[in-house]
């Protein structure tokens, strides 16, 4: 058996987290703020001296930012949303700049919002290839999400309050008409509250830790400077010792009040050390190739990082996101190149082999139902996450596969019917199917033997859809 070893680290070459909490020794609540509120055991029901955000909670509502959801009651753990994330932000701005907010601003009419429908994919690609193979347990119900816009217009009852908060937010620069493509009432995620925070008091954020890369941000994020910024103030220290920030999770309110008591009160911002060890997981694949040939294995150390940079972020119905996300292309450089290597060094050299012995690996990775493996219906991964569950059902492999190969060189298309994903490469011959002035072969992705240009019968004569990546 031949074996090689190669190690992914995509996203991040370096980790922090808090160390020590030690308080900086300057200048206390920011200018502006002032104490309105009184706290008290008796303010909230569900906050008590025991919670690690007593005081943060407490703060927070002495200075007029955050307010409980009900009588007494603060809601530790609820989501937040967008628009009480805006309501915050435009409070701490009001504040510190001495500015007024218009409580009757009247209709806020903002640009256009994205607005999302599922429709059934269609296709007309005709394969013509003979098969041997009926596909089982394929998953039915495919869906690509499409886009569209509808112009949003905010001045029903249900959201009045909220209306003198964006008025103030819009015409203070802290959001633009295209903030958020309309989702005010959607759950807030950590970036877009950490966005909010930094622009809310964009000249109040003085560095005293020394912090870069972010372990798990992308630093091509248009939200990177502003959490790098709350980073280095010691605002923001991270969910573990690393320091991850999981910027796609929802946020709950014990950690707002948190971020919002260190943004006012500077003797509370944390400084922090770095700890530079990257935790890595070890995974093994092996593999046949050609159908009935040899033994080949792959010794694989994936980031933590890279994987929880991916699993977290929201789930969409464009596959397309899925093959070409560029935080990735580091990693999966590597890997791509490693299998190629590996091809060429055991005889395999033409451009044939190398799609097909690639192919192979990706084909070896077992096949796992998504309501089997995460109890829903649809649950589409990047890459890194079919990589690092070692598992994946067929968008999730053809993915990874045409990302692969896409990387290499290749030509590569998504293929998709109403219940089932394939790979599409590219060919200069006559392939299995023929789109948009290109011939392409088909391979199948969901168990191990297939050849490239070998169709299941199962798929003869069903219509594709072809995306491109």
């Amino acid at each position: 058996m031949r074996n090689r070893t190669v190690k992914i680290i995509s996203i991040i070459t370096a980790a922090l987290m808090l160390s020590t909490f030690v308080s900086a020794a300057f200048a206390e609540v920011l200018g502006g703020f002032s104490q309105i509120n009184s706290y008290s055991d008796q303010t909230y029901a569900d906050v008590s001296q025991s919670d690690w955000f007593w005081g943060y909670a407490g703060f927070a509502y002495e200075y007029g930012i955050m307010t409980g959801t009900a009588d007494r009651i603060f809601s530790p753990n609820g989501k937040l949303t967008v628009a009480e994330a805006v309501t915050v932000a435009a409070r701490l701005n009001a504040a510190h700049y001495g500015n007024a907010i218009d409580p009757n601003p009247g209709n806020v009419r903002l640009a256009a919002s994205d607005a999302r429908a599922a429709y059934p994919v269609t296709g007309n690609g005709g394969f013509d290839l003979s098969g041997e193979y009926e596909l089982s347990g394929a998953k039915t119900g495919r869906y690509i999400r499409s886009s569209g816009l509808a112009a949003a217009v905010y001045s029903s009852e249900d959201v009045q309050w909220f209306l003198p908060y964006l008025a103030y937010a819009l015409h203070e620069g802290i959001i633009s008409e295209n903030s958020f493509s309309g989702r005010y009432f959607d759950a807030a995620t950590r970036e877009e509250l950490a966005y909010l925070l930094y622009r809310a008091l964009p000249d109040c954020y003085g560095k005293i830790n020394d912090i870069s890369p972010l372990p798990d941000v992308n630093t091509g994020s248009p939200y990177y400077p502003s959490i790098l910024a709350l980073y280095e103030a010691g605002v923001i220290t991270g969910n573990d010792e690393f320091g991850t920030f999981y910027p796609y999770s929802n946020i709950v309110r014990s950690e707002v009040a948190a971020m919002v008591s260190r943004a006012i009160n500077t003797d509370l911002r944390v400084r922090f050390k770095l700890n530079p060890n990257i935790p890595l997981k070890n995974l093994y694949f092996s593999w046949k190739y050609p159908r009935y040939g040899d033994d080949y294995s792959l010794n694989l150390q994936i980031s933590y990082y890279d994987y929880n940079y991916f699993n977290v972020k929201r789930r969409v119905y464009d596959y397309t996101v899925y093959a070409t996300d560029d935080a990735d292309v580091t990693g999966l450089s590597t890997l791509a190149y490693t299998l190629k290597s590996i091809a060429e060094d055991n005889g395999y050299t033409s451009a044939y082999d190398i799609a097909a012995f690639v192919s192979a690996f990706v084909q070896s990775i077992p096949y796992r139902d998504d309501m089997a493996a995460k109890g829903v219906a649809e649950y589409p991964k990047y890459p890194i996450e079919t990589l690092f569950e070692q598992g994946g059902d067929c968008e999730d492999k053809a993915a990874l596969l045409a990302k692969l190969l896409k990387l290499l060189g290749y030509g590569t298309v998504l293929l998709v019917s109403t219940d089932h994903m394939a790979v599409g490469l590219q060919t200069s011959g006559n392939g299995n199917l023929s789109y948009g002035g290109a011939n392409y072969y088909y391979i199948e992705t969901t168990e191990p033997g297939w050849r490239v240009g070998e169709v299941p019968s199962g798929m003869l004569g069903v219509g594709m859809e072809v995306l491109y990546i």
